[in-house]
């Protein structure tokens, strides 16, 4: 059986809620202006493209622990280690598309087409997300969601997930969604070479933005690293946790310097079902970036 973890409106959709973030304690000077600045560099970058498309090399692996005296037998009556290791291992390549959903900050929902699966070839590569929507069609919402929903399959272990999307931890700073956190200054961190600000979060409105299978509220904690001169998010770390399920998922960013953009690096994730025996882990990459404009699909 698979445990689920549900995002609501199975995208990043922030048009129905308010603003106005909480702020904690902060023992270190000017961190609500470096919060406001990410504040506003968050809802600036959604307004940079219309449609942002990537290469994904999604990684993915099934661990089990050593389970130290479990194998009793008459041979062996005083037990010992089970050795543990690599139960299963994926690489799946995905088309990754970013979808503007439309104006004064309404978010935007991710899409995935699997290409590849193992080193087996599943379609020709045709960009037919991209082509989609950039199309007329009037489906293509719904046509995109079964093809991401085909790409699901793909994915191991008994966690289902919906919350491995890349920029749904910055998200959390837009204006329209960040009162439903509390946000606490975290210090200063040195990430190659360059000082940033830590901004923790936990989620305290109810209902909370995801859910287990079983519809039960899963608040979401975690920390976000900003660059103080810019307001810049150049890290996430996003973490959700109940009696059935726990999960984390860590991205980095980084500037493309063709797009002028600060575009998603890496993702990393971690889960597990306290049921299940193994860990699943996964890291995805993202090259090839590629940006559309709103003016670029009106002219069309």
């Amino acid at each position: 059986m698979r445990r689920t973890l549900f995002l609501v409106a199975a995208g990043v959709s922030f048009a129905t809620l308010a603003s106005s973030a909480q702020v904690g304690n902060q023992p270190g000077s000017g961190f609500t202006t470096v919060l406001s600045s990410a504040m506003r560099y968050t809802m600036n970058y959604e307004q940079r493209f219309a449609l942002l498309a990537a290469d994904e090399h999604y990684v993915q692996e099934v661990l089990r622990p050593p389970n130290p005296g479990d194998n009793l037998t008459q041979r062996n009556p005083g037990g010992g280690m089970r050795g543990g290791g690599q139960m299963n291992l994926q690489t799946i390549k995905s088309d990754y598309l970013l979808v503007q959903l439309g104006g004064d900050g309404e978010g935007f929902m991710p899409f995935r087409d699997a290409y590849e699966v193992k080193g087996r070839k599943l379609r020709e590569r045709n960009d037919r997300l991209l082509k989609l929507f950039t199309s007329n069609d009037k489906n293509r919402f719904e046509k995109a969601a079964a093809i991401n929903s085909d790409t699901a399959k793909h994915n191991l272990g008994n966690v289902a997930r919906t919350i491995n999307i890349p920029l749904l931890a910055m998200m959390f700073l837009h204006p329209r969604v960040n009162e439903r956190f509390e946000f606490t200054d975290g210090g200063e961190e040195n990430i190659n070479g360059r000082i940033l600000r830590k901004a923790t979060y936990r989620e305290v409105a109810r209902p909370t933005l995801i859910k287990t299978s079983r519809g039960r509220d899963l608040a979401m904690t975690g920390i976000i690293w900003i660059d103080p001169f810019t307001g810049t998010v150049m890290k996430t770390e996003l973490n959700a946790a109940d009696p059935i399920v726990r999960s984390q998922v860590t991205v980095t960013f980084r500037r493309d310097e063709a797009l002028d953009l600060i575009v998603p690096e890496k993702m990393e994730e971690y889960y597990k079902a306290y049921s299940a025996v193994d860990d699943i882990l996964a890291t995805a990459t993202y090259s090839n970036v590629r940006r559309i404009l709103k003016s670029d699909l009106e002219e069309k």
